[in-house]
């Protein structure tokens, strides 16, 4: 094995253990949400005292989950996904769009998403925003989850198109070798 291949190996292992991490901390948040959400119908139905700041942190905490699981499931291939034109085209065709095409419009979409956010949160950080509810919550740091969870989408949309085109580059590399 080259060195360059020991590099990339190196760097797809380690965007692996990051977005594993950060979907295991999805999951966490997930477990979190329900105390949270107890704890709020606990106060609002046995205590006829309900709490104001449960929805909040409901929210923000269900957005950090989706934010957070994003990359390792797409990294995974169990997002959803709408088969109903598949049966129309050929096997390459179908390759082509779902290794390639699909991947490149997500990744447009998710570096200017990313983009977009980042320039948001920054924005939030400089002018010290801060929420508009009851619980008073400096904003920077909730906006500054979609950036990250956006960026590493992006990351495994690349090594997902570099892969295909590594893949197919050895197969066409072998293929001409044995002719």
């Amino acid at each position: 094995m080259t060195k360059t291949a020991k590099v990339v190996q190196a760097l797809y292992a380690g965007l692996d253990r990051v977005t594993r991490l950060f979907w295991f901390s999805a999951g966490a948040l997930i477990t979190v949400m329900a105390f949270v959400t107890g704890y709020g119908v606990f106060t609002r139905y046995v205590l006829r005292n309900p709490d104001p700041y449960t929805y909040e942190i409901d929210s923000i905490l269900m957005v950090a989950c989706v934010l957070f699981a994003i990359a390792y499931t797409q990294k995974l291939g169990r997002h959803l996904r709408i088969d109903l034109l598949d049966k129309y085209y050929s096997a390459t065709a179908k390759e082509i769009l779902l290794e390639v095409i699909s991947p490149l419009i997500g990744l447009t979409f998710c570096v200017v998403l990313t983009w977009k956010t980042a320039d948001s949160a920054l924005n939030a950080l400089q002018n010290s925003e801060i929420t508009r509810s009851t619980w008073i919550l400096p904003t920077f740091p909730i906006r500054l989850l979609i950036p990250i969870g956006t960026g590493l989408l992006c990351l495994i949309l690349i090594s997902q198109i570099l892969r295909y085109a590594a893949s197919r580059y050895r197969k066409n590399v072998i293929g001409q070798r044995t002719r």
